[in-house]
């Protein structure tokens, strides 16, 4: 390596490193950190970027990246769990087309330090487009098979990303900033970045939501299925290594909060199959007798230091090795590539326990030739499904819901209504609840039939479909009570809530009046029995709401409680002009 010029010697007196934390979704646990560079503005440039197009001007990218690699990795050793966690370092792509650019040189630094390989993520960037791409694969090739993982930073701004997803085949994705921006309000860049995440998942990547400013973002990125977190919402970028956690207390209160427990996660638990996984630090020689001492295991997990799942091996593809005795030479031949299980390692996909029996099954039915999925809860290996298993589960829970349904209406009944409000109260955020019930029903089913007065509730459940677009939770109480529920991340999101109750009283007040006769219609009412028996004038049907939103610190306790406010402000709704009670606690 060509020692540098003293004028860019100053340049790292003057440069520092700051390190921001990578965090597991669901725990807080620190995952690792991105070495970030500080004083670039103090040197006279307008940014980082352009700091470095300088020294390509220069033909000493390669020659100074060699040396600030150096600085990051010292200082990286000297976080006190630094061998818990790894270190993300990002590289200048246009490092590999320079004529002075050689191997080696990372694993004699990490050798100095005491560090491992896996210890050390090499982030790969969009901004400078690869020019040959054969080099760049060997060259990325050539890290995987030295244990260094490889990462894609801002994944979907570029023009280069996917080509470097298919070349660089690498264990973490990066999703932009740009996609994640007010994702809790923007449902087109929530559908993008859904399918970013599916997409990385299939191809066996872990995703990282980088940028992350607020909780509401946060809580959408765990929903749509990303692995880990980086952002100010959980910590600023800081030169001083002693501010860095473990875990980040925040996170993992937020997380508990979310963690619920329901049919769909009962029943992939009860069905896991707990395979005992092997680390991919281990040798082929225990893999191997594994398979030799279970004659009925066809394969096994491999989950990295950490105990996330990397992957499985198969027992097929070792069939050539276990029962051949050059094979097993070759297995005990630590300089072989045949003794490193990465040799074997298959991508399958990765699901956590808490996302819905639809996502996992989805996920499975578009990965290529994959056996089932690997289990995890807050990232670790819980456990496997296979594909049978996974067609078991939903049929059971298919038959649960089939159960519970209305015949009529085909929304959930009791059963799933009770659950959803009890994982609202367990989830302690803040919640919205709507109870609807129909004016004047009896009347109009006593003078119009009960056939008639179906088609009425057919209508409504319909128009609760329409008009809720599926994002909130509704069911069907019976009779004519319906329910309709969600979580309220922010007060936009509660406004829109009564908005979309406020359009659903009124256009079933205007879609019903199909339902009488020309007469009726015209004369605004029909004439009917009341409960006494007693004939008298009845207004045309309109639906009632009560809206309870239920905040952080609401007095509202239980499921019980909330029945009684319904039972009590249903009175009110049925009074007033636009047939809307509001409580807000």
């Amino acid at each position: 390596m060509e020692p540098l010029h003293p004028f860019y010697e100053r340049y790292l007196d003057v440069l520092d490193v700051a390190f921001q934390p990578i965090v597991d979704i669901h725990s807080g646990e620190l995952f690792g950190v991105e070495a970030l560079l500080r004083g670039t503005d103090t040197l006279g440039f307008e940014s980082i970027e352009s700091f470095f197009d300088r020294l390509f001007e220069e033909n000493i990218l390669y020659t100074f990246d060699l040396v600030l690699r150096e600085k990051v990795i010292k200082k990286f050793a000297t976080i006190g769990f630094h061998s818990e966690i790894k270190l993300f370092y990002n590289l200048d792509n246009r490092l590999f087309g320079m004529s002075d650019f050689s191997k080696g040189n990372t694993s004699r630094m990490l050798k100095r330090h005491g560090l491992d390989h896996k210890s050390m993520v090499f982030e790969l960037s969009e901004h400078n487009e690869i020019v040959n791409i054969d080099r760049f694969t060997r060259l990325m090739s050539h890290y995987r098979s030295e244990g260094f993982c490889v990462a894609i930073d801002d994944f979907g701004i570029g023009q280069s990303g996917f080509k470097m997803l298919y070349h660089a085949t690498p264990n973490i994705i990066k999703i932009d900033r740009f996609f994640l921006s007010d994702i809790d309000s923007d449902q087109k860049k929530k559908l993008l970045a859904r399918n970013m995440v599916q997409l990385s998942t299939l191809m066996g990547c872990r995703v990282i939501a980088e940028g992350v400013e607020t909780e509401a973002e946060f809580l959408v990125c765990k929903e749509i299925g990303c692995h880990l977190v980086q952002g100010y919402f959980v910590q600023r970028p800081t030169c001083d290594c002693s501010q860095l956690c473990l875990q980040y207390a925040h996170v993992n209160a937020i997380a508990l909060l979310e963690k619920r427990i329901p049919g769909d996660q009962n029943i992939i638990r009860k069905r896991l199959e707990v395979l005992e996984a092997v680390s991919i630090s281990d040798s082929m020689e225990s893999l191997v007798e594994k398979f030799k001492l279970d004659r009925e295991l066809s394969l096994i997990p491999i989950i990295d230091n950490q105990g996330s799942p990397v992957g499985i091996i198969h027992e097929h593809r070792l069939k050539s090795v276990i029962y051949s005795p050059f094979g097993q030479s070759l297995i005990q031949n630590s300089s072989s590539n045949f003794s490193v299980l990465e040799t074997y390692l298959e991508s399958i996909p990765v699901v956590e326990v808490t996302l819905p029996l639809e996502t996992i099954v989805e996920l499975y039915s578009l990965s290529d030739r994959a056996p089932g999925v690997l289990v995890t809860e807050s990232s670790k290996y819980i456990g496997y499904l296979s594909a049978r298993v996974m067609i078991e589960a939903v049929h059971e829970r298919n038959l649960i819901r089939a159960r519970d349904q209305n015949p009529l209406s085909r929304l959930p009944g009791n059963f799933m209504i009770n659950e959803h409000i009890a994982q609202a109260f367990d989830s302690k955020s803040n919640s919205a609840f709507c109870y609807f019930d129909f004016d004047h029903f009896k009347p109009y089913n006593d003078h119009y039939g009960f056939r008639n007065g179906d088609r009425v509730i057919v209508l409504f459940a319909e128009l609760m479909h329409k008009i809720f677009l599926n994002e909130y939770f509704i069911g069907h109480i019976g009779g004519d009570d319906f329910f309709a529920g969600t979580a309220i991340k922010d007060e936009s999101m509660f406004d829109k809530f009564c908005m979309s109750v406020r359009k659903l009283i009124y256009q079933f007040a205007e879609d019903v009046r199909e339902f009488y006769s020309a007469e009726d219609r015209e004369r605004g009412y029909i004439v009917a029995e009341d409960r006494e028996g007693k004939r008298r004038e009845f207004s045309l049907l309109n639906v009632s709401a009560v809206i309870v939103y239920k905040g952080k610190s609401s007095s509202i306790h239980s499921a019980e409680q909330l029945q009684k406010i319904f039972a009590i402000e249903k009175k009110n709704a049925k009074k007033a002009p636009d047939h809307l009670c509001v409580i807000i606690d």
